[in-house]
Formats: structure tokens, C-alpha cells, sequence
């Protein structure tokens, strides 16, 4: 039988305004001063009523029209929800009636940025598992926080009536970081590149002051670094926000394995909950950067639809963890995917004709370019320094670009389990994929002339995953392997 009828939380009008919140804000403000000038003017008898209406009434009768509209969309706009679907409807010019089946729900999740937790609201995300919107969240609600988790639980018990859901509040969490372990894991998760030039920055900045003149002079050196200073600041705060951004994401990480669900919670100004139905992970991904690589470390991904397919939202299950902590941690949240490391299928030999032949190109544009500017000084540059600094970078460009198909050759596998596809990736990084059979939903492969005479292709997985998750390209291997992946499919698919 129906529910009764409701609407989202009031705010939600505030918070549909979205840029438009800040277009009003910024015309109020800017018209603050005519519409006292005008008042004054009405005042001293100087205008007539009318003609002050028309002085500041446009601003305000702009204002009025957008917040009067979203007011209209929110008190036309109705949930509804039943055993078999979740109903919202819009009654504008237009009826719009969207209706989502409780068996097609893949994902409920909840977050709450700084304005919901001041309001007291919680964002409903609802996500279907379907490919056409795979890479976007299809239905969000604002609620209050008692009717949220009302309707949270409402809709899990729906969405498979044999598990009663749990208050997360209630339940102590399997998995827990403290902010000393989120900051590691920043550390070992650091782009390289960004700390080099967070490095460069900082050192850039120093030479700059120790340039400035003192004395008399201090004055006029400042000003002529000033400009040159901001910039680095500026530069360097984007740096190491990128550095220290996960901190904030990540904060307070929690997961919790309950039945067939596991629940996700972290965030310090934007609190995130997710709750991941275990049937519907398409593909367990294991990331080691270059430094967790080092160190021995690794971090865990989920892909399914429903986490990760906005932008900073992020679907990840287990922060950078040494391998046997890694292993313990995930047998708790995710046994079904704890399984015996299979033997990996390494890249044929001969397909390291195919990069050689980029290889050498790459080489060769690059000693032109080197002899180019550096010998022939076709820029005519007067400063010698300068010409061994262009020389030295392209050896060193090329020396990384072999160093990176050396590791890429040495990375780079497939694993044939019973019942999953590993897919292992990268060079300087690695990637580990664990893919059910039964989740790929296409597999293809091609071949290029030096692959056809060798008797190697690479190969590409689609899963049902946001459109950055959904393919997995592999490296160069046999046809055999592929033909081998394309059968445990097929009979993985018929068996369901």
C-alpha cells in the first residue's frame, strides 16, 4: 500500500539555487548602495513612490522570480513509496511522474555538506543499476535527519526483504582509521610529481626572498618580488591541497560488513555514508602508487554502480594498508573476493616488438630535438648552461620512457582463476583488477601487423561501472588467453 505522500526538507530550495544562490547574494549586495540612495531620495520627496520602485524593483523582482520558482518546483514536487517502487512526482505546467523499481536499486547512499549539518538535512542518493546512467547519480532527496533514516531503511528493506536493516549508529564498525593513519595514507598515496614540484616551489620561493635587497633598497625589492611571490603561493597552495585533500575526504573512515551489505562512512566537512549491496560490486581493485609500491603498501577499490560516479566522491574500501593487514582487513568486509593468488600469465616476450618501434621513434624525435637546440642552436642561445639543461632532459625524457616499458613488460599480467579475472597493470604504479566472469558484460581484442605476425593481441573488459571504471584494458598476450576469458564468460552467463 502507498505511503503518504511527502516532500523533501524545505532547504532543498536553497540548495537547488546552486550558482544561481550566489548570482542573488551577489546582486543583493551590489545593489545595496543605489537602493539606499534611492530610499533617501523617496524620503526627502526628491522621487515619487513609483519611480523608486523602478530605481531597485528589477533587482528584486529578479530575486523574487528565481526564489519564488524553486518554491513552486518544491511544493509541486511529491515522494511516494510502496513495496514495489519509489515515486516521485512533479506537477508544474507538465506532469512528470519518475518511477524507480525497488528491485532495480543498486545503491542507497547519505552525505551531508556543511549547510545539511547546520540545517539538519541529510542528501539521499539513489542509483539504479543500469548502464545508460551508470556514470550519474539518478535520484537525490533532501530530507531531515529522522525522516532520512526513515526512508533509508524503508527502501533497504524493500530492496531485499529478507535482510532487516540495521541503524548504523547502533552497529561497532569492523574497520576503523584514526587521523595518524589517514595522514599516512596520504603520504603514501602522494603523487611524486606534485611533491617534487611542491619541493620546487618552496625552493623557488626562498631564492626570491634571499634575492630582495636590504636596506635602503628593501622597499623596491619587495615590490619587484611581490608579484613573483604570490604566484608561488598561489601555485603552491594548489599543490598541496592536492596533497592533503584525501585528509579531509577520508576523515574518520569507517566500514562495516553486515549481512550482504557493507557500509561506508568518512568525511570532515562533507560526511559521506554508503552502503554497497555485496551482490551488485562488479570489480575489486587493488592500487599501489609509486610510493605505496615502494613501501609495500596498497589501498582497496570497489566499482559498482552508485559510489564514485560524481565528481570527489570516491568508492574506496580499504585506505593504504601493508599486504597482510590488507588481506585480514578485506576477508571481514569482503570474503567472497578473498581468494588464492592465481598463477600470472606474464606479457609474451614478443610483444616488445610493438613499444620498441614507439620506443625508437620517441628516441629519435627526441636526439633531433636535443641536437636541434642544444648543437645547432637554431634558437641561438647565447647561454651555454641553457643548452646542456635542454640536452640533459631529453636523455633523461628518454631514459624514463624505456624505464617505464622495462616495468610495463615486468608489471603487466593476467590471471585465469575458477571464477575471476585478474588484471594486473602499470609500470612506475601498479593495479591489480579482480573481475567476476559473470560481471563482463563485453571483452574484445585487436591486433595491430607486428601483433598478428607473433600471435599477440591486447585486449578490453567492460563492466557495469561509472564511465571511468567500466574499461579495463589489458596488455599484449596471446590470443588463446583472450579466447579462454571470452568461454569462462560465456559459461559464467549461462549459468545464471
Amino acid at each position: 500500500m502507498e505511503q503518504n505522500k511527502f516532500r523533501c526538507h524545505a532547504s532543498v530550495i536553497i540548495e537547488n539555487l546552486g550558482g544561481a544562490f550566489w548570482f542573488i547574494l551577489l546582486m543583493l549586495f551590489s545593489s545595496m548602495d543605489n537602493a539606499t540612495e534611492v530610499f533617501t531620495l523617496l524620503a526627502e520627496g526628491k522621487i515619487t513612490f513609483f519611480q523608486a520602485l523602478a530605481g531597485t524593483g528589477v533587482v528584486f523582482l529578479i530575486v523574487f522570480l528565481i526564489l519564488f520558482y524553486n518554491w513552486i518546483v518544491w511544493r509541486k514536487t511529491w515522494i511516494s513509496i510502496d513495496n514495489e517502487a519509489i515515486v516521485i512526482e512533479r506537477n508544474l505546467l507538465n506532469r512528470k511522474v519518475n518511477t524507480i523499481g525497488m528491485k532495480n536499486i543498486s545503491n542507497i547512499n547519505m552525505e551531508q555538506n556543511i549547510f545539511e549539518r547546520i540545517v539538519g538535512t541529510y542528501k539521499i542518493k539513489l542509483d539504479t543499476n543500469s548502464a545508460t546512467t551508470a556514470d550519474q547519480t539518478d535520484v537525490k532527496i533532501i530530507l531531515s535527519k529522522e525522516k532520512a533514516e526513515w526512508f533509508k531503511q524503508q527502501v533497504m528493506q524493500r530492496m531485499n526483504e529478507d535482510t532487516k536493516e540495521v541503524a548504523a549508529d547502533t552497529q561497532e564498525y569492523d574497520v576503523e582509521y584514526k587521523a595518524s593513519d589517514i595522514i599516512l595514507h596520504c603520504v603514501y598515496t602522494a603523487n611524486p610529481i606534485a611533491v617534487i614540484t611542491c619541493i620546487a616551489f618552496i625552493v623557488g620561493c626562498a631564492i626570491a626572498f634571499n634575492s630582495v635587497n636590504t636596506g635602503a633598497a628593501l622597499l623596491d625589492g619587495l615590490v619587484n618580488v611581490l608579484g613573483s611571490v604570490l604566484a608561488i603561493i598561489i601555485g603552491l597552495w594548489s599543490v598541496i591541497q592536492s596533497l592533503i585533500r584525501d585528509f579531509f575526504v577520508y576523515y574518520g573512515f569507517k566500514a562495516r560488513r553486515h549481512e550482504n551489505k557493507i557500509y561506508l562512512s568518512h568525511g570532515l566537512f562533507k560526511k559521506r555514508q554508503y552502503t554497497i549491496a555485496v551482490d551488485k560490486i562488479n570489480a575489486v581493485k587493488l592500487e599501489a602508487p609509486v610510493v605505496s609500491r615502494i613501501l609495500g603498501r596498497q589501498f582497496v577499490k570497489v566499482i559498482c554502480v552508485g559510489v564514485g560516479d560524481e565528481e570527489n566522491e570516491n568508492s574506496m574500501l580499504l585506505l593504504s594498508e601493508k599486504n597482510t593487514d590488507m588481506e585480514r582487513k578485506l576477508s571481514i568486509l569482503l570474503p567472497e573476493f578473498v581468494i588464492e593468488k592465481p598463477e600470472i600469465i606474464p606479457r609474451e616476450k614478443s610483444s616488445i616488438w610493438g613499444a620498441l618501434v614507439a620506443y625508437i621513434f620517441c628516441v629519435v624525435i627526441w636526439v633531433a630535438l636535443a641536437v636541434a637546440f642544444s648543437v645547432v642552436n637554431i634558437l641561438d642561445l647565447e647561454e651555454m648552461w641553457i643548452r646542456i639543461v635542454i640536452a640533459i632532459t631529453a636523455v633523461l625524457v628518454i631514459f624514463l620512457v624505456g624505464l617505464s616499458n622495462v616495468l610495463n613488460f615486468k608489471t603487466c599480467g593476467i590471471g585465469l582463476e575458477k571464477n575471476n579475472l585478474l588484471i594486473v597493470m602499470g609500470s612506475f604504479s601498479k593495479t591489480s583488477t579482480w573481475i567476476p566472469y559473470a560481471k563482463i558484460q563485453k571483452i574484445e581484442y585487436d591486433q595491430g601487423p607486428i601483433a598478428r605476425h607473433f600471435g599477440f593481441a591486447s585486449g578490453v573488459i567492460n563492466i557495469l561501472a561509472a564511465i571511468l571504471e567500466s574499461i579495463h584494458s589489458t596488455s599484449y598476450f596471446k590470443v588463446e588467453v583472450f579466447e579462454e576469458i571470452r568461454k569462462r564468460m560465456l559459461e559464467r552467463k549461462g549459468k545464471k
